[in-house]
């Protein structure tokens, strides 16, 4: 799983996020989560982002899937103002769009990913580096204008009851 956020014009974190072997499932859980954003010092890039925009209120966009809780109770302890969205939320989720930009650029940049055979390890390697070069090659100006198309996306989600809309 990767996970990633941005702000304004900016690229922020990009990461894989691997599965948790305590997991009953063995799968990505809140504790794998939180374990890479303490890795990757999240709090220090916080609280720079929110230096860098001064005296405008910064939030953290999450939805509501059932992992994400532990994380989510673990970014209210350390002070992080939250806008959680239902879960698989693509209308109120901007970096939703995104995926599918990351996603556009991948089949087009590695179409052999499609195909690739060998070792587990060495496939989940190539995959990580080819996102993570996809994710880095996004024009930043699409992250301004997804952030920016917010306000519409909750106008027009209130116009609609709540139901499915254009974006």
């Amino acid at each position: 799983m990767m996970i990633g956020c941005f702000y304004g014009q900016t690229h922020g974190l990009f990461l894989p996020v691997f599965p948790d072997p305590s997991s009953t499932r063995g799968g990505v859980t809140g504790k794998s989560i939180i374990d890479v954003y303490d890795h990757y010092d999240f709090l220090r890039i916080w609280e720079d982002i929110r230096e860098n925009v001064g005296e405008e209120e910064v939030f953290f966009i999450i939805d509501n899937a059932k992992t994400y809780l532990p994380f989510r109770r673990w970014l209210r302890r350390q002070g992080i103002a939250l806008i959680e969205t239902p879960t698989y939320s693509q209308d109120l989720s901007p970096i939703e769009n995104v995926w599918s930009l990351v996603k556009d650029k991948l089949y087009k940049n590695y179409p052999e990913l499609y195909i690739m055979r060998g070792d587990v390890n060495v496939v989940k390697k190539a995959i990580e580096e080819a996102i993570t070069n996809c994710w880095e090659l996004l024009n930043p100006k699409v992250f301004t204008t997804f952030a920016g198309l917010m306000v519409d996306r909750i106008e027009a989600i209130i116009k609609a009851d709540g139901w499915y809309i254009k974006y």
